[in-house]
């Protein structure tokens, strides 16, 4: 069974020497620095030209341009072979494009060279998450959040939630994504599954409480906006549903969200 890093909404962390990628700025801790720790040595090293193309690598994955973030990685890593943060960044290219065992060679290697290095192992659990094999990637998520100084450790919670939602642990799978939205910097889509489980259980009242909270803390969502409208429509409340789904229309109107949102209209 394989799933897609999208549709789990996976916690991805990258690192570019000083600059980040997908999720921030990250720690100055020897543990999610691995491009300050000593790396293997390589005769045709050439340390400058590699971190140019590392930081061109980012650029294009910020950008969304997988494939030629992939390349710029890969070249990077045959000027000056053995730099963990790049086989880190190597992996999250292939884990976004799906090519779930290279992703894990890359992660492994990544660890291979600095077995402290926190955000490849996050990325190795997303991977195997992504993979269905759950146990195994509970305990990379485990692990990463034994180390208490990890900055980023709202996101392990948050794929650790949705690793337990797999498992059908309901209860572990609520306590982690709370842990991940706590405040300041909560994580977005923690909100979306909390709302998701209350509705399951039939609290439809504490699920629009909380997306209510998630639409202050991200009022620019229509991700939100279309969650609430599709809630105040299940409760059969149409005139306050109304604003929030034309507001997803307005926003994005050739989205499968806006089709959605017309859709509980009555309008396509």
């Amino acid at each position: 069974m394989s799933r897609s890093p999208a549709v789990a909404a996976l916690c991805i962390l990258s690192l570019v020497a000083a600059c980040a990628s997908s999720s921030g700025a990250k720690s100055d801790e020897p543990s999610s620095r691995p491009s300050e720790q000593k790396q293997k040595p390589s005769t045709t090293s050439d340390p400058l030209g590699s971190m140019t193309l590392m930081r061109q690598g980012s650029v294009l994955l910020e950008q969304g341009r997988i494939e030629g973030a992939l390349e710029a990685f890969e070249q990077a890593d045959r000027v000056a072979p053995g730099n963990a943060t790049n086989k880190n960044m190597i992996g999250v290219c292939q884990l976004n494009l799906g090519r779930f065992d290279r992703a894990l060679q890359s992660f492994d290697e990544a660890l291979d060279l600095v077995p402290g290095f926190t955000d490849a192992r996050n990325n190795r659990g997303a991977t195997y998450l992504a993979m269905g094999q759950l146990h195994l990637a509970e305990v990379d998520f485990v692990a990463v959040l034994a180390d208490s100084t990890y900055p980023y450790r709202k996101e392990v919670y948050y794929n650790l939630g949705l690793t337990y939602l797999e498992q059908g642990q309901h209860g572990a799978a609520e306590e982690n994504f709370r842990k991940a939205i706590a405040l300041p910097n909560p994580v977005f889509d923690a909100y979306l599954q909390l709302a998701r489980l209350a509705q399951r259980q039939g609290e439809l009242e504490r699920s629009r409480v909380l997306l209510e909270e998630a639409r202050l803390q991200f009022p620019e969502s229509t991700a939100v906006a279309l969650e609430l409208g599709k809630l105040l429509m299940l409760t059969g409340d149409t005139a306050a549903a109304r604003p929030y789904l034309e507001r997803v229309i307005s926003d994005a109107p050739d989205s499968a969200e806006a089709a959605t949102a017309r859709s509980l209209l009555g309008q396509g």
